[in-house]
């Protein structure tokens, strides 16, 4: 794995906006380009091997000790409130079906691959990924910037596409209510989803995360029509519903969410320790542990719930502010990220896996500045030569 430069493609801002990707530039709350213009990866086609070996299975374990936690009624320990525990085990036992999540793993260039963590009910950073990458490598090599034999670890907006034939074909999937919170990024990525459903024949329709409805009469949540939502793609975080003034309704409705119930269990950072409890000393996971200082003070402390590194905490540093300061914490075994010069200052890249169902399908990497990858973080695409 090296990063390597590139001049900038002279209308590569106009080249995001065609596909949606238009959260690229600067802004108060994200102080640096979102995304890496001159700066990408390249690996070499066994390094990629690899990492889709390993990252599948990690993939086929993340599943297999979800369903251990929800039988071995561990929900607790994973911070998912009590009310909810009967209807995430129902959706477990009926196999509500999933579309997509991302492993975000720690990558050596050396073939050493570990689990940092899983996001798996609303992951983001997927257009730039699936489309805005796969661009790019073509725009540089109709530029001549990179050989035509080129490829990228990409096949992503295909394996989306299958996922959602199969949920058509399988599952008789035939309508989708969509919805975000008012967000560009939430909103371009339910709208791609949305138009890879549409391409398979399902119907699809958009709504914001607050104006869903319930009533007591009803058994389903409520579009602006007050019509029931039989399927819901929900991009909201269930840690957020589950404190909302209509929290009771998760439990209790009959509309199904894509990502299901389930996916609390797989999206707490609980699940790393279950993960280590289940298979010890395996190579691609980091010792973790639900008991503080269970494993001494080289570890990573992390909120069971949180986004863009929040309130994290390195060994031997103050936690990273944020919001989720009062959730209780996952100790995980403190592992050193790669480190790359950019204009004298380092990055380090956190390589994000993609998975359409329970398939490994492509990569996406963030680049902090920092050892823990916050808000600040650039998407740098990559290649494969």
């Amino acid at each position: 794995m090296k990063r390597l430069t590139l001049p900038p493609r002279p209308d590569w801002e106009a080249r995001l906006r065609e596909v949606g990707f238009t959260w690229y530039a600067p802004t108060p709350e994200h102080p640096v380009p979102y995304w890496s213009e001159d700066g990408f990866y390249a690996f070499s086609p066994a390094e990629i091997e690899a990492l889709k070996a390993s990252t599948q299975e990690l993939t086929d374990m993340v599943l297999a000790v979800t369903g251990h936690a929800i039988e071995d009624e561990r929900l607790g320990e994973l911070g998912i409130p009590a009310f909810l525990h009967s209807a995430v085990r129902d959706s477990w036992e009926r196999d509500d079906p999933t579309v997509y999540m991302r492993l975000d793993v720690a990558y050596d260039g050396q073939g050493g691959v570990k689990l940092l963590e899983v996001n798996a009910q609303t992951p983001t950073s997927l257009l730039e990924a699936a489309v805005s990458q796969w661009q790019w490598l073509e725009d540089r090599q109709g530029r001549g910037e990179l050989p035509p034999g080129a490829g990228q670890w990409n096949t992503i907006h295909e394996g989306l596409g299958e996922q959602w034939a199969h949920l058509k074909a399988a599952r008789g999937l035939s309508e989708v209510t969509f919805s975000s919170a008012r967000v560009d990024e939430d909103i371009a990525t339910v709208t791609y989803l949305r138009e890879l459903a549409e391409a398979q024949g399902i119907r699809g329709s958009f709504l914001f995360a607050d104006e869903l409805g319930t009533s007591p009469q009803e058994g389903h949540l409520l579009d602006t029509w007050s019509l029931p939502i039989r399927q819901l793609m929900w991009l909201w975080p269930y840690e957020y519903a589950w404190e909302s003034r209509d929290a009771a309704f998760l439990a209790s409705t009959g509309t199904r969410f894509l990502e299901p119930l389930w996916k609390t269990v797989t999206g707490s950072k609980g699940l790393l320790a279950l993960l280590h409890e289940h298979y010890p000393g395996h190579p691609h996971l980091l010792p973790a542990t639900l008991s503080p200082g269970a494993l001494g003070q080289n570890v990573v402390k992390k909120p069971l719930f949180s986004r863009e590194g929040q309130n994290v905490q390195l060994p031997g540093q103050t936690s990273t502010p944020g919001v989720y300061g009062d959730l209780a914490v996952v100790e995980q075994s403190y592992t050193e990220l790669p480190s790359f010069d950019a204009d004298g200052t380092p990055r380090y890249p956190v390589l994000g896996v993609w998975v359409a169902g329970a398939e490994v399908c492509g990569l996406g990497i963030r680049e902090g500045r920092g050892r823990v990858t916050d808000n600040r973080a650039t998407f740098a695409p990559h290649v494969v030569l």
